[in-house]
This record gives structure tokens, sequence and C-alpha cells, in this order.
């Protein structure tokens, strides 16, 4: 390392971002305290993997564990109505990682992670971590450990830490104590899950997005259950009752292609409500600490890029600090910051119709010359990007959207709208 400053680590947080976080850095010869909190509920959004996550559960060492539970995932189905679906397959589209994913249960994932931290050598608090901020005359935002929990750390950090890192998730404990600006969208959907048996899937393994009257749902096959979501403006779902249970349960009765879908089938587990949506904060590191994962930034879950932002964004931040200087840093920032923006506007394509009609205009041109080359462009470059292969690529990003402003013609994008 080439600057002494940095040696000791409080993460906050024992999800995947805090614990990648915390293997990668621990083995590196960094003292690293994970405070964790526990989890009382198996259900988490989160449970399909993209292909460019799984080099860095080889890193971890991993992979072969993952692939014991959980769910081969060769692509993925986007369900636009009974007559037109699009299907993603990752042995064409991938050529710099694997051609494939996983599809986990995140509990056992998560315990998966949390036991590769421990193997590493970091150390595991079972306790909730407090921080304080420090009032500082420049201006500059510091924090440090309160009292409690710098008592719990400082037997195995040597005293207190240099870097305090949020790994908290959506609870963005950093970002609310500094104040930090942020941004979230335009949309303000609600998503209700749960795991059920019976569920129908059109291709083994594939997640399925699937177009709704009102919304869209997943379908995650995992081991002998599938995660079956549904996404939609509140105010849909609360027309169906007061409970989760109760509006999930209608929307299943009550919309025609989840009820064709859950024909036969039986929920086995709770069911989870998730609100708050989307959020990116503009600042991810200052003085003594840094932000990552949901603590940064979270997105919608349509394209499965949570796990890959939360441990792409921990790998980065972890040569950042191994790095040690300014400049590193704020590289972490703009990268990851450019990672939230390119999987926001992806998804943007999703709900206002631009990502299915561009597919639709692919199968209708295919025999013609043309055609292939759209067919090419849209199938190589357009689809790496959902991958995580090509999320900032200057080229693939630069296709995409060219061909989403340009190329759609005469398509009713009102027609393909998610509302």
């Amino acid at each position: 390392m080439g600057h002494e400053r940095g040696r000791s680590i409080a993460v906050i947080g024992a999800g995947p971002a805090g614990t990648t976080l915390a293997t990668l850095l621990a083995r590196a010869g960094f003292r690293v305290a994970v405070f964790s909190r526990g989890s009382s509920n198996p259900l988490v959004v989160g449970e399909s993997l993209v292909p460019a996550v799984v080099p860095i559960l080889r890193m971890l060492g991993v992979e072969d564990e993952v692939r014991a539970y959980g769910v081969y995932k060769p692509g993925a189905t986007f369900v636009v109505d009974r007559e037109f679906s699009i299907q993603i397959s990752f042995d064409e589209v991938c050529s710099r990682i694997p051609k494939y994913a996983y599809n986990v249960p995140r509990d056992r994932f998560d315990a998966t992670l949390r036991a590769a931290c421990e193997r590493s050598g970091a150390r595991l608090i079972e306790a909730s971590a407090r921080v304080e901020r420090v009032p500082d005359e420049a201006g500059e935002p510091r924090v440090r450990l309160g009292p409690e929990s710098l008592a719990a750390a400082t037997e195995y950090l040597g005293g207190a830490p240099d870097w305090v890192i949020d790994a908290s998730g959506r609870s963005r404990q950093l970002a609310r104590l500094l104040e930090l600006p942020s941004y979230g969208q335009d949309r303000r959907d609600m998503a209700l899950f749960a795991h059920c048996e019976g569920v129908v899937l059109d291709h083994p393994g594939h997640v399925h997005s699937d177009r709704l009257e009102h919304g869209w749902c997943w379908r995650i096959p995992l081991p002998g259950r599938v995660s079956l979501g549904m996404v939609a403006d509140p105010a849909v779902f609360r027309s169906l009752g007061e409970k989760p249970e109760e509006q999930y349960e209608a929307y299943l009765r009550t919309d025609p292609h989840l009820k064709r879908l859950f024909e036969g089938g039986r929920r086995v587990t709770p069911v989870v409500r998730y609100t708050n949506y989307q959020l990116t904060t503009l600042r991810g590191v200052g003085d003594g600490w840094a932000l990552v994962g949901d603590a940064f930034g979270f997105i919608d879950p349509v394209f499965s890029s949570g796990l890959f932002l939360a441990m792409e964004g921990a790998r980065i931040l972890a040569e950042a600090i191994r790095d040690g200087s300014p400049v590193a840093l704020r590289r972490y920032q703009r990268r990851h910051l450019r990672h939230l923006e390119a999987w926001r506007r992806a998804i943007g394509y999703f709900y206002d119709g631009r990502f299915f009609a561009l597919f639709r205009i692919r199968e209708e041109a295919r025999a013609r010359g043309l055609g292939r080359l759209v067919n090419w462009h849209v199938s190589k470059h357009v689809a790496s990007i959902f991958t995580g292969e090509a999320t900032t690529g200057w080229y693939s990003g630069w296709v995409t959207e060219f061909l989403m402003n340009h190329a759609l013609g005469e398509q009713d994008l009102g027609a393909l709208r998610i509302v």
C-alpha cells in the first residue's frame, strides 16, 4: 500500500456489498470490523444475478458453493403480451464474461458471503453501528463511531477506525446523517413479492419479466419454488385491500396474465412489500468515509442489476482504498455514479416501451439486409448492457442510445409502455 493511512476499516452492514468489501480488504492485510444487525426476513429483493457477478464470485472463492444451491440461469425472458416475448440468451450475448448466471435464495447467498468474510479474517460484530457526525470548521463532513460501537470494535481494530464505510443498504445511515444530496425517480412504484409453488415458467432457469395491465411482474426460478413479484403504482394495490397479503392475492385473481400464470399455484411464504424504490446519493466518498451498495444508490430491479451494482461497487471501492489516494477514491465515485446512471437509462427504456419496440423491430427485420445489421447490434450491444458486460461501455451505450432514439420508426410506444 502506497499510503500509510487507512489500515483499519469499520463497515456498517453485512449484506453483499459490505461482506464483499470486507473480504477483499481483509485479504489485502487490512483490519476490518463489520457491524451486522442481522436479518429476520429471508425474502429480499435481488434473487437473480447477472453474468458479470460470476467473476466476483470466483474472486471470493464461492462460486462452487453458490452453484450447489442456486438455479442455473442461461438467459432472460421479457413477455410483452400473449403473442410477443423476448428471449436473451447469455450464450449469444456474452463474450468477455461467463455465459451464465444463477438465481439464488438470498438467505443462503448472504450466508455464503458472510462465511467467506469471516474466513478472510474480517471480524463480524453482531450489533448495529452507532455513528456520529464530527464538527468540522472547514465544512468537510466527517464521521466517527459512537462510544458503544467504538468499544465493540476497538479490541480488534486497535483503536478508532481510519475508515467508516456505509453498507447499510436502503437505510442509508451516513447519507442521512451527513445530509448528502440525492435524487430519486419520477416513478414511485411499490413491489409485492412472495415465494410460490406451481407458477408457470416459459423457459427453464430464465428470469421472466412480464407486462401486466398495470405494472409488471417478475418470475425467478429458485430451488423448489418461484419468486413471484409484482410492481405497480401504490394506488393499484391500495384499491385491492390494506394488508400486503390481501393486495397480492387479489392481484393474482384480477390480472388476466397473473391469473393464467398462477393457475394451480400456491403461495408458501409471507408477502413482502417494498416502497423505497429508486434513489441515488450524489456523493459517495469523503474524509475517512465512503458509501457502497444500496447506501450509495439503488434502482428498479427489472434487470436484476442490484447485486451486481453492490458487489462490483465493493470491488472497485476496495481497489480505491488499497490505493489510498484521493484520485482513486474520486474515480470510484465517478464510476459508480456512471453505472447507476447507465442502468437508470436502461430501466427508463423498459418503462416507456422503447425496449420492447426495439426488440420487436429486430424480430420483424431479421430477414432483410439492414435488418440483419440491426439484429446484430441489438442482440450483441444492446442486450450485453443487461448482462453487466457493457453497462458503461461507450460503444454499446452509444449504439443503444442511437437505436432507442432513431430506429423505432412508427412503433406505437403507448401500447408498449408500462403503466
